[in-house]
């Protein structure tokens, strides 16, 4: 009897432990899920935060670098307006202007305040290569507000420290922003403890609490830290929620609908800030298309196009470069193409005066100056000439011709020629092509798929290459795949080709093997001079 009892009392013991094992593992593993979870979520806003910074960060030093490109007196008439220009065009610059000798000069908020002894205290930390910072400087323009401002050679621009840490966000948690190198907490959130989030980046997150979960995010290019908090989630604490929402059908609807709309929105704001992550750690390459003379077969010139890579799978130009325009990143995204074609393509360029690269330039950077003073700037000291750096504009791009006249304008003054790509697909206007003085127009692909076939729009080919004679503008035909197609073009009097009949696009080194492969193919007559493909840095 002993032993049965024992033996059913062992087989009770033994179905429990098997019933209330797995639960209690359960528990276990469910709290360090949500630990987990809340870890990655909270660090996913952190390098959220950070792009932020580092956002305000660059456009900080951008304005600092605009004011210095204009020459002239500190306060003229020309430099109050470049500082104008400056606030109205870089979103979080609230203020810019001169200084001297411990003291403002003037700026378009402040007026010319040489006379009203406005003391600009020694800066709180020095860069090595010159910026002067000051943390929580107290505005002149009000009697609260202490501005973070930057200064270099006489020019300072101010920036509301907030834009560093007022992100979109439904939770509401705190965040600072850290300059690591002094280890100033120079920008908090409401909510936030200078101490406590200086704490939490001393020790890289790390801090033990029972309520609340760390994180510290780096910018891999400036001397920043963000750091943010929130609260621990509880398993236990959410399963009455999570209950309650299974009580009525309209809260189960309602949550469901909700759920699908914010999954839609995560994943957009998701693909914005991952390719935001791209532009800045210049994860994009960049390939080259041959443009190619049909008269004799020899490759003129180079189109740059960027590509994207993420997580082993090509993402189209077309996705990412619309999202890149709707998210305010098209001008960092030409900044960088710009970058890597002067690094890939520079000695090749230098070394073949004829030798050209066109690259694409959206409407935002054809209404200011902006680009056009980063490009003359970029082409210092390299030997390439401006003729050489072409400029390629869709048709959309010249709707506002305010705007935009007189930058296309300056671009040509400058040396730059001008493109305009894939015409006839958009808003396409005789007007335009008399009010803006450009040098090449592009045939779109669609167009010359249908060379000599019976379509609708097989007219319009013929009718571009005609109107572009008669303006004196040379051609350039996209999407050439034939034979057939490039003898009908050079029986026209179209110019130039690209297009998969000659090469795609390719990175710099195979495009080095390509040009001496097309030089060796061409007759010794049509040769000529040929291009150095040696010199190709890659």
């Amino acid at each position: 009897m002993l032993r049965r009892i024992t033996l059913i009392s062992a087989s009770i013991a033994l179905g429990c432990l098997a019933t209330i094992g797995p639960v209690l593992t359960s528990l276990y593993f469910a709290n360090r899920d949500v630990e987990n979870r809340d870890r990655a979520d909270i660090q996913e806003f952190a390098d959220k935060a950070m792009l932020r910074a580092e956002l305000v960060t660059y456009q900080a030093f951008a304005a600092l670098s605009d004011l210095e490109q204009q020459p002239g007196a500190a306060c003229s008439p020309a430099n109050l307006e470049q500082a104008a220009r400056v606030i109205y065009n870089y979103r979080y610059v609230q203020d810019a202007g001169a200084y001297a000798e411990g003291k403002y000069l003037c700026s378009p908020l402040l007026g010319d305040v040489h006379d009203k002894d406005l003391t600009l205290p020694p800066p709180d930390y020095r860069t090595n290569d010159g910026f002067l910072i000051w943390f929580r400087q107290k505005s002149p323009l009000s009697d609260v507000r202490k501005d973070l401002q930057i200064g270099r050679n006489g020019h300072y621009v101010s920036m509301d420290p907030e834009a560093y840490v007022d992100l979109i966000d439904p939770a509401r948690r705190p965040i600072a922003a850290i300059q690591t190198t002094t280890g100033t907490v120079f920008a908090v959130s409401a909510g936030a403890d200078p101490n406590e989030m200086f704490n939490a980046w001393k020790h890289a997150g790390d801090v033990k609490s029972d309520e609340w979960n760390y994180a510290v995010a780096r910018s891999s290019t400036r001397h920043i830290a963000v750091v943010v908090k929130s609260p621990r989630s509880s398993v236990v604490g959410d399963r009455p929620k999570l209950l309650a929402a299974w009580l009525s059908v309209g809260v189960i609807a309602g949550a469901l609908l909700g759920w699908l709309a914010y999954r839609r929105v995560t994943r957009q704001l998701s693909f914005a800030s991952t390719l935001e992550w791209a532009i800045s750690r210049r994860k994009l390459d960049v390939v080259f298309q041959p443009i190619v003379r049909l008269a004799d077969n020899e490759c003129a010139g180079v189109e740059a196009l960027v590509r994207w890579t993420l997580h082993e799978q090509a993402i189209s130009p077309e996705v990412f470069v619309r999202v890149a325009e709707e998210s305010h990143l098209i001008q960092p995204l030409t900044d960088l193409v710009l970058d890597k074609t002067i690094a890939q393509l520079g000695r090749l360029l230098a070394a073949n005066p004829a030798f050209y690269v066109s690259i694409n330039v959206s409407s935002e950077d054809l209404r200011t100056f902006r680009f056009l003073n980063l490009l003359t700037k970029s082409l210092q000291g390299t030997g390439i000439a401006p003729r050489q750096m072409r400029i390629e504009a869709t048709e959309r791009s010249f709707m506002n011709a305010d705007a935009t006249r007189g930058v296309i304008a300056a671009f040509r003054a400058a040396g730059h020629p001008i493109y305009i790509d894939d015409f006839g697909t958009g808003y396409s206007s005789l007007s335009y092509l008399q009010t803006f003085e450009i040098d090449v127009l592009k045939i779109d692909k669609s167009f010359v798929d249908t060379i000599a076939q019976d379509t609708a729009s097989s007219v319009v080919a013929p009718h571009i290459i005609g109107m572009a004679h008669e303006l004196g503008l040379e051609i350039v035909a996209e999407g050439v795949e034939s034979e057939f197609q490039a003898q009908w073009l050079r029986t026209k009097g179209v110019q130039y080709a690209q297009g998969w009949y000659y090469a795609k696009a390719m990175s710099a080194g195979d495009l080095a093997r390509w040009l001496g492969k097309n030089r060796a193919a061409r007759t010794p007559d049509s040769i000529g001079g040929g291009i150095a493909t040696g010199s190709i840095e890659t």
